[in-house]
């Protein structure tokens, strides 16, 4: 055997794999920060003004939004932001237009329409919060008829100096047709979600996202 100039045995190089050395730095590195990342979740998909959103009870159409004011009592004047919807109730029952959300109060499983316009970006603040109605030959009402194509308003009343946003967009869910419980046999048009980890609050899910520009509109 040959020997080493001096006389110490020459050691057989060790070939590491890059591929293998890169993923073990890889897996280092990712413990180091708290392990494995979750991927993000995937956004909701958009549509642009004027598009029908199939939300399964309804069809909507987000028509526009408007910096507006209207003649108040007594020679007084009141601002708005309003959102002008096209709702057709694609169910066989009369729906009510019912109420939005309210921010921070966390949401439940309605049947209602306003509770499918989940949240706006950005929050609008007002002090009795939105009214949302159904606008018929100048006639409010509170009810959507089915297969009837009907305008819903919604609006917020503004102070007279107060700035409005350039734009608004909404997050907007979607219903599906569920079984009442054990109890009830019975079916109805539910605000699609679930219930985080089965017992915590409601979370619906966001099937569309809109954004509509905000133009002053004189009333």
């Amino acid at each position: 055997m040959t020997s080493s100039p001096n006389g110490a045995r020459r050691r057989r190089p060790v070939l590491v794999p890059v591929a293998s050395a890169l993923a073990v730095v890889g897996i280092g590195v990712t413990a180091a920060f708290g392990g494995f990342a979750e991927a993000p979740e995937k956004p909701p998909a958009t549509v642009s003004p004027g598009d029908v959103i199939d939300q399964g009870r309804f069809h909507t159409q987000f028509i526009k939004a408007i910096d507006t004011t209207e003649k108040g009592d007594f020679g007084t004047t009141k601002r708005y932001l309003e959102l002008v919807l096209k709702v057709t109730n694609m169910g066989k029952e009369t729906a009510s237009v019912g109420v939005m959300p309210e921010p921070g109060k966390g949401f439940t499983q309605s049947t209602s329409f306003a509770s499918s316009l989940l949240r706006t970006r950005p929050e609008i603040k007002t002090k009795y919060g939105p009214t949302v109605s159904v606008l018929s030959l100048g006639v409010e009402s509170h009810q959507l008829h089915p297969g009837i194509t009907t305008t819903v308003v919604v609006k917020y009343e503004l102070e007279p100096t107060a700035t409005a946003p350039p734009e608004i967009s909404l997050d907007v869910g979607s219903f599906a047709y569920e079984g009442l419980g054990l109890l009830n046999q019975g079916h109805d048009w539910m605000l699609a979600g679930a219930y985080k980890d089965d017992d915590g609050p409601f979370e619906p899910e966001v099937a569309t996202r809109i954004t509509l520009p905000v133009r002053k509109e004189s009333a």
